[in-house]
């Protein structure tokens, strides 16, 4: 998508030439350049490009056409003879009604016609990418909603779809940082996979080697050679969920990786290089974490580049009734009265839209009669009890729509891929299966809901995602 359309961009640019290719919104901010130095992330902060014909594409969708630019540098540190700086020849060239391709020559020979008009071609180009991307990204999942928060965060998504620098994703438990990660990923187009680093459940001595994998003999019980994440992400996405829970003995490693995109494979003496792009999460406040020591200051600010915070459902509730609505398949056919309304209204939601979805779930269920009333208070009151109990909670939900009779794929399978489900969730579920079947996973299809004929892919399933 977007990296595949940048990417040929700045072959072609390549090819001509071209001093600076940028890509900027109308609210001034730099997405993405390429070429030589510039200073600043805002067109308002920013230097070494001329500022006085960006501000004009600000009030207009005009492309923007001058040769012969003379920009005036401000950094008193520059030396006089870079005071000035001549631009041949530039072109902006408008691809959406919110961003902008700014192209120019530096002190090279001025574009000629043919450049020109390739270059407003690329732009449109760009310009339908980034529309495709706005229409479909209304009607995913997880970012649903019509609240002004919702629509800003859907606004961030695209705009960090299109940079490089890390992201930082902020919010409680429940509210779709997972999944939020998961769209940058796959709204930028990046050829590699978007790969997880589940923080919590990789003890400590081993996290260098997940993440940078090790060679065989590099300590004791590695037998092996092993790849790590960051090779699997290679030209994707690695995605650190619960980031605040990161080893402090591995910060400076993650935060040195960050800066120069090198990294050591345990028991290897060279330095690999890698194109992986950061995101993180966090429900935790990082800066209180700094504060107490167990979160260095420096790894915050350079995840902290394109922050993204996520508002908890009780902030949102006008969403409420949208993310029902989108999810009504789960109370399988049943209707809903005003008293549920007027309870999912007022209820606080502490496990936001993954809670509202599970009682969603085992209202369907669970649940007599064709109208769902007052009685949805009996499911919340259980969902609370039990999500306070521990994770097995969500697994018992689970088990019992396999059975009901709902098959794997929809109940364990497609909420595993959108992360409602994590890995131990369902390796849970499959060795329930196991007990039930003599240990023999063929034996586990007919409890799963599995179709003889889907052996080989609910194998493979559980082989691509380390569940076997």
């Amino acid at each position: 998508m977007i990296e595949s359309i940048k990417a040929k961009l700045w072959d072609l640019l390549k090819e001509k030439d071209v001093s600076l290719a940028m890509l900027y919104d109308r609210d001034g901010n730099i997405l993405w350049h390429k070429g030589r130095k510039i200073i600043g992330k805002t067109i308002d902060e920013g230097e070494r490009f001329s500022k006085s014909l960006i501000r004009k594409t600000l009030d207009s969708n005009d492309v923007f056409e001058v040769d012969d630019v003379f920009v005036t540098l401000t950094d008193n540190n520059l030396p006089e003879s870079a005071i000035f700086l001549p631009i041949k020849s530039l072109i902006i060239v408008p691809v959406d009604s919110h961003f902008f391709l700014y192209i120019d020559s530096g002190t090279r020979k001025s574009f000629k016609d043919t450049d020109r008009e390739v270059f407003k071609v690329l732009g449109e180009l760009l310009g339908k990418m980034i529309q495709q991307i706005e229409r479909t990204e209304k009607d995913i999942g997880g970012i649903t909603g019509v609240s002004t928060q919702i629509q800003s965060i859907r606004k961030l998504v695209l705009k960090y779809s299109i940079e490089l620098k890390p992201v930082l994703l902020v919010g409680e438990t429940g509210v779709g940082k997972n999944h939020t990660a998961e769209l940058i990923h796959r709204f930028s187009g990046r050829k590699g996979r978007f790969v997880e680093v589940a923080i919590p459940s990789i003890p400590e001595s081993l996290f260098e080697s997940e993440v940078f994998g090790h060679k065989r003999g590099a300590f004791t019980g590695a037998n092996e050679n092993k790849s790590g994440l960051i090779k699997e992400a290679e030209g994707g996405t690695l995605f650190f969920d619960e980031i605040a829970e990161i080893p402090v003995s591995f910060q400076a490693k993650l935060l040195q990786f960050i800066d120069t995109q090198k990294y050591r494979i345990l028991g290897d003496a060279s330095e690999k290089i890698s194109d992986v792009r950061i995101i993180a999460a966090t429900n935790r406040n990082l800066e209180e974490e700094i504060a107490e020591k167990r979160f260095r200051k420096d790894l915050f600010y350079r995840l902290n580049v394109l922050p993204l915070k996520i508002p908890p459902l009780r902030e949102r509730r006008e969403d409420i009734g949208l993310i029902v609505k989108e999810n009504e398949k789960h109370l399988r056919g049943k209707a809903l009265g005003d008293e549920f309304w007027d309870i999912a209204m007022e209820y606080d939601w502490p496990g936001n839209v993954r809670e509202l979805l599970h009682v969603l779930m085992r209202a369907g269920i669970e649940l007599k009669g064709p109208v769902i009333g007052a009685d949805i208070n009996e499911i919340i009151s259980d969902h609370g009890k039990r999500s306070s109990a521990g994770v097995g909670s969500q697994v018992d939900e689970i088990w019992k729509r396999i059975e009901s009779g709902d098959d794997f794929w929809e109940t364990v399978k497609n909420p595993f891929l959108n992360r409602d489900l994590n890995r131990t969730e369902v390796k849970e579920i499959i060795n329930r299966a196991l007990e039930k079947s003599d240990g023999k996973y063929k034996n586990t299809l007919q409890i799963l809901n599995i179709d003889s004929s889907d052996y080989k892919k609910f194998l493979n399933f559980l082989y691509d995602n380390d569940l076997k």
